[in-house]
């Protein structure tokens, strides 16, 4: 692992290159105890911002290495306004650590996460396993995000470990589907069931969504459920879910889709959030919406159910059923048709307005506040009030300890869509700025 060390203060980068070797001599010698491959080497490059100033962003020179670790401190040189620079002429520039100190450095964190920053660590708290967890956790990250690209870019997935099966379903439940080998009912919508399967081409995992029977005969149901397809296929975007068949065989409409195997968002709402991860993983979610919203697609029902994910890291927005084309003159969604679930829908939505963008943000502002304080943006008593809240009712304030959240949080849910932002584009720039 070659680390590039940027720090004005020698004395430091002495301690953070100890640290780091001192690991590493652990973690070897616990390798060779129980006959295991040691660690992978470790090269470090010193950088004295002083005397040098900061690496340049027109050069090469940063790309030559698996990680930076980079202090707050740089001189007279703001970090993020330097990392900006980097990230806009270097697209894959490797992964950052940044280590904070001082009464500033949630703000800073606030700011460097949306620009890729894989982690931010205080100076006070470090320790040599500490340290050198979180680096090696950034090239891991790192390597798995080169492979779904790769794998969005290729349509080749790698086969995937067998998931654990829920209570069982008997054979006679399940649909006979040409070329897969369908395993286990594990959900049920309005439209569709959803079975987990395995395509015997290849033995990739992967989820069924099979219309119901029952519905094959309604044009516009059937309709809808081919547009899925073509809208996912027009994103082509690593944070979206992979389509990889539609099909009729034997009275059967299906979708088979990707498998996600670390489960969804909202079983990591229930475990809980500090400030920064939360942020860390808003800011994916809008770059998520980015990719969606360029390829003129509305999702329509964003929601922490709709949020998958990959591995510990990465992400992908599901279940397109409820989108729609900006520019759909189908008649397949029509104005006054309400479309969402109430937790998470805009006032215009509700209202059975024409959406665009901004609805989706609104959606992404309930999901903020739920990542920050584990509860949806309002209780009710039931649905119709629920509904008038987000019409009528004014925005809960955050906790003291959140308060720097809220004029965010205000922004991206404001009653009247003008009152956002106006594309995801623009809330990363602002939340990055």
């Amino acid at each position: 692992m070659r680390v590039l060390i940027v720090d004005e203060n020698a004395d430091f980068r002495l301690v953070l290159a100890e640290y780091l070797h001192a690991r590493q001599n652990e973690l070897g010698q616990a390798a060779a105890a129980c006959g295991a491959a040691p660690p992978a080497e470790l090269e470090l490059h010193n950088w004295d911002p002083l005397l040098a100033g900061v690496p340049s962003a027109d050069s090469g020179f940063c790309m030559d290495f698996d990680v930076i670790l980079i202090d707050s401190n740089i001189g007279p040189e703001d970090p993020v306004v330097w990392l900006a620079a980097l990230k806009r002429g270097f697209q894959n520039l490797p992964p950052v650590v940044m280590l904070t100190s001082g009464r500033d450095a949630d703000a800073l964190a606030f700011k460097a996460l949306p620009l890729g920053v894989a982690s931010c660590l205080a100076r006070l708290q470090l320790t040599p396993a500490r340290l050198f967890a979180t680096l090696t956790e950034a090239v891991l990250e790192r390597e798995q995000q080169r492979g779904i690209e790769y794998s969005v870019r290729s349509g080749i997935y790698p086969p995937q470990p067998r998931a654990a099966l829920p209570p069982a379903t008997t054979a006679a439940d399940l649909p006979v589907v040409a070329g897969y080998q369908v395993e286990q009912l594990i959900g049920e919508g309005g439209t569709a069931r959803v079975y987990l399967a395995r395509r015997e081409a290849d033995g990739l995992q992967l989820v069924l969504k099979v219309l119901l029977p029952e519905l094959m005969a309604e044009t516009l149901v059937v309709q809808r459920f081919m547009q899925e397809f073509s809208l996912i296929q027009k994103i082509q975007s690593a944070h979206v879910t992979r389509i990889f068949d539609l099909n009729y065989d034997r009275g059967i409409a299906y979708l088979a889709m990707e498998y996600f195997g670390a489960g969804d968002l909202r079983e990591r709402i229930k475990a809980g959030f500090a400030p920064l991860p939360a942020l860390k993983l808003f800011a994916q979610i809008a770059r998520a919406l980015d990719a969606i919203h360029e390829a003129g697609v509305v999702h329509r029902d964003l929601k922490p159910h709709n949020i998958m994910f990959r591995d510990q890291h990465h992400l992908a927005i599901v279940d397109f059923g409820g989108a729609k084309d900006i520019g759909e003159e189908s008649g397949l969604t029509k104005i006054g048709q309400v479309v969402g679930t109430p937790n998470y829908m805009s006032p215009e939505q509700i209202l059975g307005q024409p959406l665009d963008a901004r609805s989706d943000l609104y959606s992404l502002g309930v999901i903020l506040h739920q990542l920050l304080t584990g509860r949806t943006l309002y209780q009710a008593r039931d649905t119709a009030e629920l509904m008038d809240m987000h019409v009528n009712a004014p925005l809960p304030q955050l906790p003291a300890h959140l308060a720097g959240f809220q004029k965010l949080l205000a922004r991206l849910v404001a009653k009247e869509p003008d009152a956002r932002f106006a594309t995801a584009r623009d809330l990363y720039a602002h939340i990055a700025a």
